[in-house]
């Protein structure tokens, strides 16, 4: 039997990015009824660690099935857990306590500790859901996710996509994602940020690096069961992808990986959808817990619009275009207009030749110390969603890498931290 301690786990937050729902038209086809009827709703969530679960939220009761799964994309165990959810808080924030659970093995042999305690759940009614479970309650980990669609499997999902990848501690952060209809036949574009500096005195600028292979790549297809596309990659991964014509898609990779949460360029948000808006969120760091906060957004002027935060006692970011210049130094900013070597051999450089032209991409400005945002931000039900990813230098002399336990392979930037951000 497989065992638990050998899972590579990968704390995150990106999974957040999953708040997306899948009940609108568009995309590459017809849109498919999703799981929901009047009195529950359920959700399609991956997490933080690479799990797939789905969550049925009836008024105050929810109802999960949580694969936890392992560094090769098998279940090593199911949990079924049943929750009771109190009120909402001002952050939109419900505590839910365990009522009971029970576990089934699959090819590892489920913990002896029995689930208890309580947890966190923010839902975006009959949009999306996001839960960070506990140590007791499961493990620290983040699950978000939309509303299933159990129609899905019937789906054309061709197009053009925008992600951000889930996973702190990862070096591929954003990029592209071409499908055929049925997720066969797939391109794919991954970018993240490199550093020449060997030393965290040393960093003093930042350049976007093309992370992924080029060239088409052709899935096993596993099939597809009540909306679930089940696939293996040419390397050998297992993955299960909710996608749906919305032009929404979540998609589970194996443990230590995170997953990849995207949404069709045709639901590409503009910087003037961000501008006189009410917001509420989550952020998930690499050194801290799990917080929500809410924010309210000014006017578009001069390229940018200001976001009035209600984090670190009250704080204001603005959001603007990757060209738009910061006025930040150490570092100073990427620059995302020039195509990052190895790149223009990907079939996806000629439609989007350098990363400024991925539709749905912005950076935030007025930060305060070295760390970086790059956000990923879409349009669903004429409401903005936009997920965030916060980059920082890490090293092996000072930290260890979330996704692993053990220190860093080498000096360079990293993911440290996600957070979402939904149009109250």
């Amino acid at each position: 039997m497989k065992n638990l301690c050998e899972r590579k786990i990968s704390y995150s937050a990106l999974t957040v990015l999953m708040l997306l729902g899948v009940t609108a038209c568009g995309g590459g086809g017809s849109s498919s009824p999703a799981t929901n009827t009047s009195s529950s709703v359920t959700y399609s969530t991956t997490s933080s660690k690479g799990d797939y679960s789905e969550w049925t939220l009836s008024g105050s009761s929810l109802n999960a099935n949580w694969e936890v799964i392992n560094s090769t994309g098998v279940i090593d165990y199911t949990y079924a857990i049943a929750a009771t959810c109190g009120s909402a808080d001002a952050d939109n924030i419900h505590s839910c306590t365990v009522d009971s659970s029970s576990c089934a093995d699959g090819v590892a042999t489920c913990p002896t500790t029995v689930l208890s305690g309580t947890f966190d759940m923010m839902e975006v009614p009959g949009v999306a859901l996001v839960v960070h479970t506990s140590a007791a309650s499961g493990g620290d980990d983040l699950h978000a996710g939309f509303v299933k669609n159990a129609s899905a499997c019937l789906d054309d999902v061709s197009g053009d996509y925008t992600f951000i990848h889930t996973g702190v501690g990862l070096q591929k952060n954003f990029g592209m994602f071409r499908t055929d209809a049925n997720l066969v036949s797939i391109d794919h574009t991954e970018f993240g940020f490199d550093t020449t500096a060997t030393s965290f005195s040393g960093y003093n600028n930042q350049s976007v690096v093309y992370r992924s292979a080029s060239g088409p790549d052709t899935l096993t297809n596993n099939g597809c069961v009540n909306g679930l596309r089940k696939r293996t990659t040419s390397g050998g991964d297992a993955i299960r992808a909710m996608m749906t014509a919305s032009g929404l898609y979540v998609l589970d990779l194996p443990a230590g990986q995170g997953g990849l949460l995207a949404f069709n360029v045709s639901k590409a948000a503009t910087l003037a959808d961000f501008a006189n808006k009410t917001f509420g969120g989550l952020v998930f760091p690499d050194d801290g817990p799990v917080e929500p906060f809410h924010a309210n957004s000014a006017a578009l002027v001069s390229g940018k619009v200001d976001l009035n935060v209600s984090l670190f006692g009250g704080t204001t970011f603005n959001i603007m275009g990757l060209t738009t210049a910061t006025g930040m130094t150490n570092p100073t900013d990427a620059d995302f207009s020039t195509s990052p070597a190895g790149y223009s051999s990907s079939p996806l450089a000629t439609a989007y030749p350098t990363t400024k032209d991925i539709p749905g991409l912005f950076k935030l400005g007025k930060l305060f110390d070295s760390g970086r945002v790059i956000l990923a931000a879409m349009k669903f039900n004429n409401k903005v969603i936009a997920i965030g990813m916060v980059y920082n230098y890490r090293d092996p002399g000072y930290f260890n890498n979330p996704s692993t336990g053990n220190p860093f392979t080498g000096p360079g930037l990293y993911n440290s931290g996600n957070f979402i951000l939904f149009e109250k």
